[in-house]
């Protein structure tokens, strides 16, 4: 039995710093995921802004100058902005093709967001394939 303890102790010491480690590229991995995704998000954020701000100029001017400045006094009407997105959203679908759908079934309308969502996945299956657990 004592020698059973001992060898379970020894596996156990040995496998560790494996663990460690591939807890370690598990998370430079999702680090890596998530500046990809930030970056595949604002391609497609300023390709909708855009359209949005084609559409509604005088709402977005409003809405860039509150996010620029939190103690803007200029009331917006939020729910026309909504409405401008949605807008802006439906041309979108109408006048694009869709490049790319990720994991998530975002879609990708810009060259720059479909490559980065791309490897964004890439990285996700490296997680699934190396058996990561999610980290968050």
């Amino acid at each position: 039995m004592r020698h059973v303890l001992t060898l379970s102790l020894a596996f156990w010491w040995l496998a560790a710093p494996a663990t460690a480690a591939d807890m370690e590229a598990c998370r430079n991995l999702l680090e890596q995921r998530n500046a990809l995704a930030e970056q595949t998000m604002k391609a497609e954020i300023a390709l909708v802004r855009t359209i949005r701000e084609r559409i509604c100029p005088v709402l977005s001017q409003q809405a860039d100058g509150a996010n620029a400045n939190d103690r803007n006094e200029t009331t917006i009407d939020y729910q026309a902005l909504i409405e401008c997105r949605h807008k802006a959203e439906e041309q979108l679908l109408r006048s694009r093709r869709v490049l790319y759908v990720n994991r998530q079934q975002f879609r990708f309308y810009t060259a720059a967001g479909a490559k980065l969502a791309r490897q964004a996945d890439g990285l996700m299956q490296q997680m699934q394939d190396q058996e990561c657990p999610q980290l968050r």
